[in-house]
């Protein structure tokens, strides 16, 4: 009676085995699809608006990575909103460097709710370029963008932008993530994320 209930153990054993056996190699495959599926995606090109040569240059999940450089001339406000719709891209996060021929900057006034523009028109470095993206219904593509901008003296000036045109260029890498969105802010007069 003991050696079956060894062997019966021992077959057991060895059928646990075989199951795990299979299991493994059925996740190691489907490990190997997801990766492949990736590098396939890596390979596509993404939409390009007018004025914006981009590049897909790396992808982790469903986290992508994308240079864009944005030709001389382009609206860049115009040409990142462009980009990311064009692309269904969900949310983003995006920073930069160039330089210009002209900003609309904007100060956020409280006690008015409401953007004060200042206009600069004269060849400009961009020192930096900085924001997000959260496409919402009512909202567009959600742009909140700001920038800094440095003039031949050597003075900066920063703040909201609302719009400026690339000369020479203006390089960017912008982060496609999870989506977010945007609700509107009646306090504020704003759209205001909501992660």
């Amino acid at each position: 009676m003991e050696k079956w209930v060894v062997r019966i153990a021992l077959a057991a054993g060895a059928a646990a085995c075989a199951v795990t056996s299979l299991t493994l190699a059925s996740q190691a495959a489907s490990q190997r699809t997801r990766a492949q599926e990736a590098q396939l995606s890596a390979n596509e090109s993404p939409v390009e608006p007018a004025g914006v040569r981009a590049k897909l240059i790396g992808q982790q999940g469903t986290t992508r990575r994308y240079q864009l450089v944005l030709a001389p001339g382009t609206e860049a406000v115009g040409a990142i909103t462009e980009f990311v719709l064009a692309n269904r891209i969900q949310a983003a996060q995006f920073h930069g460097l160039g330089a210009c021929t002209d900003a609309v900057l904007a100060y956020y006034d409280p006690a008015t709710n409401a953007y004060r523009n200042t206009a600069y028109k004269q060849q400009m470095e961009i020192v930096s370029v900085i924001g997000d993206a959260a496409p919402t219904a009512g909202d567009g593509a959600g742009l909140h963008v700001h920038m800094g901008v440095a003039f031949a003296d050597g003075t900066m000036h920063g703040g909201h932008l609302v719009e400026t045109h690339v000369s020479p260029t203006m390089e960017l890498e912008l982060v496609a993530s999870e989506p977010v969105h945007r609700e509107y802010d009646e306090k504020f007069k704003a759209w205001l994320l909501q992660p």
